[in-house]
């Protein structure tokens, strides 16, 4: 497997009930398939001890970024792909709704593409949401490939693979701290000439998840928020 070095990163907003049930899970899967890792959780402002919880029951086997107020998923990431170590790096959520094991799926695509992106709406994928909320992301999904970058089934799923050096180039011209950002890397990484895999993986739905009818709001505010990026010139040229 070309992933020998690689860095987890596990954006975390009040996951102290469930982040140990994650982290036991990457921690016993990754030394059987990984040469060299390394398990990274951004606390995004958390007020309910998730750092703690991280570090005092796995010390120096997880590394913790703290970010003093939350800032969003986007700024979480994106603080992670800076602190990262790993020559390659995995976007997972913390709700683990997507196995591990899904990785090995994403791997057989990083000799020939700098972004391998897990689908939970390509064909052969397999997604197990309540009907409103498939809806609901179908009609964002319609939105964002008519507004900001088409070609994809699903730009917001939480479990995507990048190559450090080219997640690096792309933040750093990367704006939006919501959930937004995931088109936003995807809309650039078309810019700048990186090629994109998708690849369709399985999914569940996991009950107390970060996403609610809210979020879907937002993210049509962020769509608008990238096109006036684009129309002031924010982003790099083609």
């Amino acid at each position: 497997m070309i992933l020998r070095n690689l860095t987890v990163l596990l954006p975390a907003y009040n996951e102290a009930q469930r982040i140990e049930s994650t982290l036991d899970k990457v921690l016993a899967w990754l030394p059987a398939h990984i040469e060299r890792f390394e398990v990274l959780v951004v606390d995004d402002g958390s007020t309910d001890g998730t750092a703690e919880v991280v570090t005092r029951r796995y010390g120096e086997r997880v590394r913790v970024v703290r970010r003093p107020q939350r800032g969003g998923k986007g700024a979480a990431i994106r603080s992670g792909v800076m602190e990262a170590r790993g020559e390659w790096i995995l976007f997972s959520d913390a709700d683990f709704s997507i196995p591990i094991d899904e990785l090995l799926k994403l791997a057989r695509h990083a000799e020939t593409a700098p972004i391998v992106i897990g689908s939970k709406r390509a064909p052969g994928s397999d997604l197990q949401y309540p009907k409103l909320r498939n809806i609901l992301g179908q009609a964002g999904n319609v939105l964002v490939s008519t507004c900001v970058v088409s070609g994809f089934h699903d730009t917001q799923c939480g479990f995507k693979l990048y190559r450090t050096d080219v997640a690096r180039e792309l933040f750093a011209h990367q704006k939006l701290d919501g959930f937004g950002f995931d088109f936003e890397v995807l809309m650039l990484a078309r810019r700048m000439g990186h090629q994109v895999v998708e690849v369709p993986i399985r999914c569940a739905h996991k009950i107390g998840g970060s996403v609610r009818l809210s979020t879907y709001v937002t993210v049509l505010r962020e769509v608008g928020t990238v096109l006036w990026n684009k129309l002031l010139g924010r982003y790099p040229r083609r």
